[in-house]
């Protein structure tokens, strides 16, 4: 018999969707699916349900907490306005699921919730990237809010005012430090917290106790490998893919339209996506908005370009290209959590620009290591890996910690490391 799975979700997943979180929930959807019989249930923010009750509650829940000390975040509190823990209990009363599963750390109130309520439950957090380091990021570097995929419901003259530049440092540091004290208690009230990249899993465990650290896993989203790294073929072009209504892709925009013309270079880039700002006009830089095909934008003579400078999470952009055989040059932030690190592939701002002016005089060097990554993806990340993990991770007997001794060769200094039930990606350091 199939174990059950009751999927607590925060947002509708279509099947269609290409690229982002959505994309992830898509293929973790099919990959517990694949063993298991599935529930989804959807909880909507106080802005989709639009009811004064549920405005109140809401805030009521925020001053709940500033009064007893342990601070709401705003992003956690927007859900728990509506009739989510009603849901929750007949869905499982119900459905009976043998693991509940949580998507993000927006669902903190209702893992706690169904820890007190059904303390028996196996409950599997998903919390993608570690929100507390991302609002650290943000305010440390002053850059601006995203509402993400709730930019469609919260009134766009809510979103001005909160990334005005007072009232957005105040909300920040209050939010990093509300969502810290909501990621600790979603490690305690969970069998098992995922997050997608290593380094975040790494300041998660900072913060837990010994005895915590053991819940933490790392499954990074899939790659399916379309073609293998080949010599990108004259005339080489470099190429660009992001909407601009994404913060790091508008900040990488921006870097790469201004290093065409401060360096006059004269290599062709193709910028792809919708763009929401306006950009000055640049010799050999083409905005060639929404390409039919990822196809389209990974030819044969496409070298990706991947430089990133908000970190967190991990970058999808790199294992996309590295999946249509394009090699994907960005910067040391681009390859953050992914465990792998090669100076060909990360290079420092000069070696970039110079790789920019000229991608002949590096190529060879590049090409090899945008092998040893393709390699290492193929290992990691491939679609059949990610469904064995999340299989894994919901059986109760692989909850424990184990060591695997039998880590693939090929690479140069790999080190051993202890690997969870998610079977943590091992740590490559190249060194060149």
């Amino acid at each position: 018999m199939k174990k059950r799975v009751l999927m607590v979700l925060t947002r509708d997943i279509p099947r269609t969707t290409s690229n982002g979180r959505e994309r992830t929930l898509r293929f973790i959807r099919d990959a517990i699916g694949a063993d298991a019989e599935l529930r989804e249930l959807k909880i909507r923010s106080v802005f989709e349900t639009g009811t004064l009750v549920s405005k109140l509650r809401a805030g009521l829940r925020v001053i709940g907490g500033v009064l007893s000390g342990k601070p709401c975040a705003l992003q956690v509190a927007i859900f728990a306005g509506g009739d989510g823990k009603k849901q929750i209990v007949d869905a499982i009363e119900n459905f009976r699921p043998d693991v509940v599963y949580f998507d993000g750390i927006r669902m903190v109130d209702y893992v706690a919730f169904v820890r007190r309520r059904f303390p028996e439950s196996r409950i599997v957090s998903d919390l993608d990237d570690l929100m507390s380091r991302r609002a650290g990021i943000l305010r440390a570097a002053d850059f601006p809010l995203s509402a993400g995929y709730l930019a469609k419901s919260i009134p766009k003259p809510a979103i001005a005012l909160i990334n005005s530049r007072i009232i957005r440092s105040l909300l920040l540091r209050y939010e990093e430090y509300a969502l810290k004290g909501h990621e600790r208690l979603t490690a305690t009230c969970s069998d098992a917290v995922t997050l997608v990249s290593a380094t975040d899993a790494d300041a998660l465990m900072w913060m837990l106790p010994d005895p915590l650290k053991k819940r933490v896993h790392v499954i990074a989203p899939p790659i399916d490998s379309v073609k293998a790294v080949g010599r990108p073929s004259n005339p080489v072009r470099f190429v660009f893919i992001g909407a601009d209504s994404q913060l790091q892709n508008r900040l990488a925009i921006r870097y790469l339209v201004a290093s065409w013309k401060r360096l006059e270079l004269r290599v062709p880039l193709v910028i792809y996506g919708g763009m929401t700002c306006q950009y000055e006009s640049v010799p050999n830089v083409t905005f060639a908005g929404f390409a039919p095909t990822l196809a389209d934008v990974y030819t044969p003579n496409s070298i990706a370009l991947c430089p990133t400078f908000l970190r967190g999470g991990i970058k999808s952009k790199v294992l996309e290209a590295i999946s249509f055989g394009c090699v994907p040059v960005g910067n040391e932030a681009a390859y953050e959590g992914l465990n792998f690190t090669d100076k060909a592939l990360a290079m420092t701002d000069l070696r970039l620009e110079r790789f920019l002016a000229d991608p002949h005089g590096d190529l060879d060097e590049v090409l090899t290591a945008a092998s040893r990554f393709a390699a290492y993806c193929e290992r990691n990340f491939s679609l059949p890996v990610f469904t064995r993990r999340w299989n894994d991770l919901l059986r109760p007997s692989l909850y424990a910690l184990k060591t695997e001794a039998d880590i693939t060769s090929g690479d140069s200094n790999v080190r051993a490391i202890s690997l969870d039930a998610a079977q943590r990606t091992t740590e490559v350091q190249q060194h060149h």
